[in-house]
Formats: C-alpha cells, structure tokens, sequence
C-alpha cells in the first residue's frame, strides 16, 4: 500500500435497516475518495440509516471532514440517517468538535449509542 494512503480497512456490514461501516487507520487527501467509494459500496440500497464508526481512525485532516459533510448531504438527500460513532478524548473526536461537525451530523462516543439513536430517528415510513 501506498505510504501516503494508511487506511487499513473499511468494513460494512447491514443490521436491519441500518447499515455499519467501521473505518480503520487514517483518512487524508491521499485516499479519501478511496474510503467514501468504499463506504458507498457497504451501504446497500434498502440500508435507511448509516452509522459509521470512526473509534479506530487515527489521524483525519480536512480532506475526511468534507468526506463526511458530503457523504452527510448525499444521505440526507435520500432521507437517510448518518451518525458517527467517535470516542471522546480521541484526536479525532477534538478535530471534529473544532470543526463544528456535531451541528451537522450526530456524534456518539459509543457504537450502541448510536445504532439505537440512529434506529430511533428513521423517519416512520422508513423504520
């Protein structure tokens, strides 16, 4: 793999309506694109919401924040749900708090946290 480009994995996996993607190792310029291509392709079309989490991602620059604005605007525009799950304490979790990003897509410091918020907030003709 590329030196630049240390994203280890991207997995999905589907729970009911919703659709998880865990995203390991670091999101930058170099691969970006390869990661919202590969977090696309895990979402399947009857998936209504999206949790992806973030817990083992160690390094994100401004390039995986606009990621996930887009990936948040792309959703919304389908009527579908995206939460991030994001330790608090973690490096992470203070770039996005500096960005602002939890005005704009939900942040839970646990993965159970936001599976049953995600679960909760789908809309009733898509729960």
């Amino acid at each position: 793999m590329n030196e630049l480009a240390r994203v280890e994995r991207v997995e999905g996996e589907q729970q009911g309506t919703l659709c998880l993607v865990r995203v390991h190792g670091e999101v930058d310029l170099s691969n970006a694109q390869e990661v919202s291509a590969a977090i696309g392709n895990a979402m399947g079309q009857e998936a209504r919401g999206l949790v992806v989490d973030l817990s083992d991602i160690t390094y994100l620059d401004s390039a995986g924040v606009a990621l996930l604005l887009r990936l948040a605007e792309r959703l919304r525009a389908r009527r579908r749900q995206l939460y991030l799950v994001v330790p608090r304490g973690s490096p992470v979790r203070r770039v996005l708090d500096f960005t602002g990003l939890p005005r704009v897509i939900p942040l839970e410091a646990r993965l159970e946290d936001a599976l049953a918020r995600c679960d909760s907030g789908l809309p009733d003709d898509l729960a």
